[in-house]
């Protein structure tokens, strides 16, 4: 008797924690595992200059700005306690190498299409990871996001950005692709 309540009343916690990832922002879109993979990635390397603690908090902070395009899809203090540090670190992430500026690209793509950004929220974030030497944009745009779907206006926005001679050939140095 006591082990049929007790397995009906995990049966009943475990569909209550279901229901709820369904709905918390954090678990409800396709594309969280690139957020989540390049938070971890970040957190690793981040391991050897922070505490444990603060690598996750902090790659969690330059996470969800990269993934969300720069606006909060969801509250958490921690997180928001690790904005003002997460910023400081952005303009030095291209040197750590978490992820290869065209797969950031897609991802990002794939990303935009999936949470409906608006296409100059969309632009405009792109534009200030080019400038952080995390993704290509203009003739650098990689040829794979014109293959996703759903994804030709961001691509036209891609390409379309302003992007100097000078400027791809200091992309393409500092990012190793030279």
């Amino acid at each position: 008797m006591t082990e049929g309540i007790l397995i009906g009343g995990l049966v009943i916690l475990g569909g209550l924690v279901a229901s709820y990832m369904k709905t918390h922002p954090f678990y409800s879109h396709k594309t969280q595992k690139y957020k989540e993979n390049y938070q971890r990635k970040l957190q690793d390397i981040l391991s050897h200059t922070y505490d444990s603690t603060d690598a996750y908090w902090l790659s969690r902070a330059i996470a969800d700005n990269i993934f969300d395009f720069g606006t909060r899809t969801y509250h958490d203090y921690h997180v928001e306690r690790y904005e003002k540090r997460a910023k400081s670190e952005r303009p030095h992430l291209f040197e750590m190498h978490v992820e290869e500026p065209r797969i950031l690209c897609e991802h990002l793509t794939e990303r935009a299409v999936e949470l409906k950004v608006p296409i100059s929220a969309f632009s405009m974030h792109m534009r200030y990871l080019w400038q952080e030497y995390l993704v290509p944009v203009g003739r650098l745009t990689p040829a794979s996001v014109d293959r996703l779907p759903g994804s030709s206006l961001y691509v036209t926005e891609l390409k379309n950005l302003p992007v100097s001679q000078e400027d791809m050939q200091i992309f393409m140095h500092k990012t190793g692709q030279a």
